[in-house]
């Protein structure tokens, strides 16, 4: 049946206690509950105030329009100003949500017009209608004549492509200038949906809140360290996925991976990461696409066919049973199947694969599982660390064979079997199909190898730290004066010139995950001259910051004169390391009949074995030697 409304009062009408129209009253509006004046209008159109108070007429009447969803206060008075009463909380509470119809702009500029009892652009006012195209990006939209007014997400950001598609309802609302798209047919920032997967090259800091969606394709192979800052944790939730192999995800303390583990990324991996805040993400799931699958996961290889060998006892690679390897730790099972026609034949086998085991050979084994270098991995039998499936076959029948053990992997490549007869005979030795072998992925792990530059040239360079590294050493040793020289006062009685100082060391340990491309300054300084001081090395920021290091180099040793000797140069003075800062070893005098000695050189560190370099020599009958130059050396792991 239809539906019918009750029609509302056109005009507003008031009267006095006697019931008498109101004639010339006053109506006046404030703020509910305040004494705050607030207008109300003469027409739907919101654009003309009333008068506040306003004046009835002689029916005791007025026209009041009220803005919707506002509270406000009316006191009525007679015209000599009597209260008659008041009213407080009197709210429009209007429904202004709209079907808008289909809209006839374009792709990124909608446009509607529509019959609507609301002006345009009304805060507060809610929209829906049908786009006649989808979006590819950031967009606009002009209802009823009010202007071209942009749409945006509710955090404010502008839309990005598909978030509006064609022909399925949108829904906005009017707020402050701009349209918040709240009802989506695509992907928003708080919708809740993925959207449209987009491309976002690899980088140190791969910043995924710079997708319009929450759908991300990194392309590349950069080792990342962050996901940057961009995104919103009001919509905190990411899918990625890689589109190529040989990347690396390196944990930091803003990259939180599972294990705490460096991940090797390749091409198909999937992953969801969630966005804490501050610029710090949370790898939730991690999925590798390929045969090797995820923590956990077996990858395995099965033979589908039977393969036969016969007059032969080379080693032979089996075209099925080779699985591929990262670095980590691997258990394996290996279930082998075979038969041998003449009692004699037997079967043997043996690793292969260009995989290494990080734990070294195995005592070789000739007719069993070895690790010779060309065989690959290490396998561990699980009988005391034996061989035990030599020569497995002597008789005529099948036998099946299943080994266990676990790998260390340092190098990754592949791991497989290869297999022979035992004896060569003419009749076949079969490994069947159903045999497979079998690694499971237990911890993923990068190697951790120092890499070491080592600066001894004089000047002054940048040095850029390399990606996939997490500890910094840095080492700087200043020059050693020159020794000083001696004087003939005739054998055996010239007299010696000092010995050179060596230069002081400093040395600081630093933390630089996720400082990949960032840059320092070093200086090597020169070796002294003759009875002259070592120059300055050193340390200092670029893009990296980092205390200043100073090695000052060592003094020049003196020159002696007839009957005295020269004096030592003293060691130079380090400063601004976090670890050791030493000052250099003094050269000795020189004295009538003996030149100084040089100055010890500053200590090397363990495993860099890289020490200062001493002083010069005193001269005896002639001058003295020359100092070191300094040196700078950054270690990283």
């Amino acid at each position: 049946m239809t539906v019918a409304s009750l029609s509302p009062y056109l005009v507003q009408r008031w009267v006095d206690n006697n019931g008498n129209p109101l004639v010339n009253g006053t109506i006046t509006t404030y703020a509910a509950g305040s004494t705050t004046p607030i207008a109300t209008y003469t027409d739907s159109t919101g654009g003309t105030p009333n008068t506040n108070p306003i004046t009835l007429n002689f029916r005791g009447e007025c026209s009041i329009w009220l803005l919707p969803n506002v509270a406000y206060k009316f006191v009525v008075a007679d015209a000599s100003g009597n209260l008659i009463t008041t009213v407080d909380n009197v709210v429009n509470a209007a429904l202004i949500s709209l079907y808008g119809g289909v809209d006839t702009g374009v792709a990124n500029a909608y446009v509607l017009n529509f019959a609507s009892p609301v002006p345009p652009n009304t805060n507060g006012q809610v929209i829906f209608w049908l786009p006649a195209n989808s979006n590819t990006g950031p967009s606009t939209i002009n209802v009823n004549g009010g202007g071209v007014q942009s749409i945006v997400n509710p955090n404010g950001t502008p839309l990005g492509a598909n978030q509006i598609l064609a022909n399925q309802f949108v829904s906005i609302i009017s707020i402050n200038g701009v349209w918040q798209l709240y009802g989506g047919s695509g992907v928003g920032v708080n919708v809740g949906t993925f959207g449209q997967e987009f491309p976002i090259a690899a980088a140190a800091t791969t910043d995924l809140g710079s997708a319009p969606g929450h759908n991300v394709l990194i392309t590349g192979t950069a080792a990342i360290t962050s996901f940057g800052t961009s995104a919103q944790i009001v919509a905190p939730i990411y899918a990625g996925r890689f589109s190529n192999s040989g990347g690396t995800l390196t944990p930091s303390a803003n990259l939180l991976l599972p294990g705490n583990n460096i991940i090797t990324y390749t091409a198909g991996d999937a992953f969801l990461a969630e966005y804490l805040g501050n610029g710090v993400w949370k790898i939730l799931i991690y999925q590798y696409f390929s045969a090797l699958g995820g923590l956990g996961a077996p990858n395995s290889a099965v033979k589908a066919s039977d393969t036969a060998r016969q007059s032969t006892t080379t080693l032979t690679a089996d075209p099925d049973l080779s699985v591929p390897l990262f670095a980590g730790q691997y258990s394996f099972e290996l279930f082998l199947l075979f038969d041998s026609v003449a009692a004699g034949a037997g079967f043997k086998f043996q690793s292969n694969g260009t995989a290494v085991d990080s734990r070294g050979t195995s005592p070789a084994d000739a007719t069993g599982l070895v690790n010779a270098a060309a065989y690959g991995p290490k396998l561990e039998s699980f009988v005391g660390g034996t061989v035990s499936y030599a020569n497995v076959s002597t008789t005529a029948n099948s036998n099946g064979v299943l080994y266990k053990g676990s790998l260390l992997v340092s190098t990754p490549g592949t791991f497989g079997i290869s297999w022979a007869q035992v004896v060569s005979t003419a009749s076949n030795t079969t490994l069947r199909a159903g045999s497979y072998l079998t690694a499971i992925l237990l911890a993923q792990k990068t190697s951790s190898t120092a890499v070491t530059h080592i600066y001894t040239t004089p000047g002054t360079a940048t040095e850029t730290i390399p990606a996939g590294v997490t500890t910094l050493v840095i080492e700087v040793w200043g020059g050693s004066g020159g020794g000083g020289s001696g004087v003939n006062g005739g054998f055996p009685t010239f007299t010696g010139g000092g010995g050179g100082g060596s230069g002081g060391y400093s040395r600081t340990s630093i933390n630089v995950s996720g400082q990949a491309t960032k840059t320092m300054q070093y200086t090597v300084g020169a070796a002294g001259a003759v009875s002259s001081s070592g120059g300055l090395s050193q340390v200092v920021s670029g893009t990296f910051t980092l205390t200043t290091m100073t090695a000052n180099g060592g003094a020049g040793g003196g020159n002696a004169s007839p009957g005295v000797g020269g004096t030592g140069g003293p060691g130079g003075s380090a400063s601004g390391g976090t670890a050791v800062n030493t000052t250099g070893n003094a050269g000795t005098a020189g004295t009538q009949g003996s030149p100084g000695t040089t100055g010890v050189g500053g200590a090397g560190v363990p495993g860099i074995n890289y020490g200062g370099l001493s002083g010069g020599n005193g001269g005896a009958i002639t001058v003295g030697t020359a100092g070191g130059v300094g040196a700078v050396v950054f270690s990283y792991t």
